[in-house]
């Protein structure tokens, strides 16, 4: 079960954002913080209940502690959109990040991304999931530096999808100006020098109905590859979420490492990394900036934090060093 493994964190951030919803927690459209004892008590409660449609050796474990070298300890700090049932509809995303580099050991993580989701009939096992950001992950490229990647599922992760071009899936294009796994470089050192950005957006093709990725540094995106529309069920018709936003995640007992530009967004000493051009994509390829906040999930905003959206634009972030 090694292909699962470098998406721990990531999929305990979808189950954490799906028990929210599960369990009752209502996310209203003015932010609404989550606190570090509920998100505790999803994490490790309701979410975990949820899993057990997997196979017990394998992901409930490794994500839930039940080993030596389990992934415990994850911060997250996002946005997503509301969910109001299976009518919801949406077609893609678009946004600029920056993009930066830390020393990470072995054992953390560090990620921003976005989400394209379909949560199926309701059970974890019919969850469709696209995934693309950035993420320094030492151990599975052996370097501290930032990679571009992808990853998907239909399943919740139970038995299919994978990490960048780990597995058939996504179908890099010829010419592509990177490919999920690449390393991203130059970027900025914290702290100074310039601000270094990645455009990337994901829609679903009309013609197609594949979702196709793209990517921009420090430029306009263009297309790199693309999921085909046979690999889903329900993200074969359109997505009814989109999440986006930051994770850390270290192993148990170990500090956090920082998120995003390793400053907080509020105002303290340091530059805080950002989220700008938040745009959603429609069915017939057009982007429409976010203008209007929407709901926020934060682990715990003494380590990590968001602001709420602010003409498309939004700051995170957090120095790490938190240990539970």
């Amino acid at each position: 079960m090694f292909r699962l493994t470098p998406l721990r964190p990531a999929i305990v951030l979808c189950f954490f954002l799906y028990a929210l919803q599960s369990r009752g927690v209502k996310l209203y459209p003015t932010t609404k913080d989550v606190t570090d004892s509920l998100a505790q008590d999803v994490l490790r409660g309701s979410a975990k209940l949820s899993l057990t449609s997997l196979k017990s050796n394998s992901i409930e474990a490794i994500i839930f502690g039940q080993g030596s070298s389990s992934w415990n300890e994850a911060y997250f700090a996002g946005h997503q959109t509301p969910s109001s049932g299976p009518d919801d509809t949406y077609y893609g995303l678009h946004v600029t990040i920056d993009v930066y580099d830390h020393e990470l050991k072995r054992g953390q993580l560090s990620s921003t991304t976005f989400w394209i989701f379909h949560d199926g009939d309701g059970n974890t096992s019919s969850l469709n999931s696209i995934q693309v950001g950035w993420h320094i992950h030492p151990d599975h490229y052996g370097d501290s530096h930032p990679h571009f990647y992808t990853s998907w599922t239909r399943d919740g992760d139970a038995t299919t999808g994978c990490l960048n071009m780990e597995c058939p899936g996504f179908i890099k294009v010829s010419g592509a100006v990177i490919a999920p796994g690449d390393t991203i470089h130059p970027v900025d050192h914290v702290p100074g020098g310039p601000i270094q950005n990645i455009t990337l957006r994901v829609n679903k093709d009309k013609k197609s109905g594949d979702w196709w990725v793209y990517y921009g540094f420090n430029n306009i995106p263009t297309g790199v590859g693309y999921f085909p529309k046979s690999l889903f069920n329900y993200l074969a018709k359109k997505a009814t979420r989109v999440a986006f936003g930051a994770y850390v995640s270290s192993k148990k007992g170990s500090p956090t490492p920082p998120m995003g530009s390793g400053a907080r967004p509020n105002g303290s000493m340091g530059r805080a990394a950002s989220f700008t051009d938040l745009r959603f994509m429609d069915k017939d390829g057009n982007s429409s900036p976010i203008m209007a906040d929407l709901p926020k999930t934060i682990t715990n905003e003494k380590c990590h934090s968001i602001t709420p959206i602010d003409h498309a634009n939004c700051l995170y972030g957090g120095p790490g060093g938190c240990i539970r």
